[in-house]
């Protein structure tokens, strides 16, 4: 069984820390799928699980990005001409 993370798990999870609208703006963007659900704590709908190391990679990147590192380990742009 692979390992997941719920939306809230994630947020729990991860520092440095992001909010639930982050985490779920990081799965749009990174377009990291359902790979499956969860019982909910009480009754309603079940939690979808997301792949925990897919959305590690993902926040890492952005972090990278918020930071300006992104570019440090991509190197300098080609100069256009």
């Amino acid at each position: 069984m692979s390992a997941g993370w719920t939306v809230r798990e994630a947020v729990d999870q991860l520092a440095p820390e992001m909010d639930e609208a982050e985490v779920r703006a990081l799965l749009l963007l990174f377009q990291i799928p359902v790979q499956g659900q969860r019982r909910g704590q009480g009754p309603g709908r079940p939690v979808p699980e997301y792949d925990q190391p897919a959305i590690l990679r993902a926040h890492a990147a952005v972090i990278a990005h918020r930071r300006g590192l992104l570019h440090a380990m991509l190197g300098p742009r080609p100069a256009a001409g």
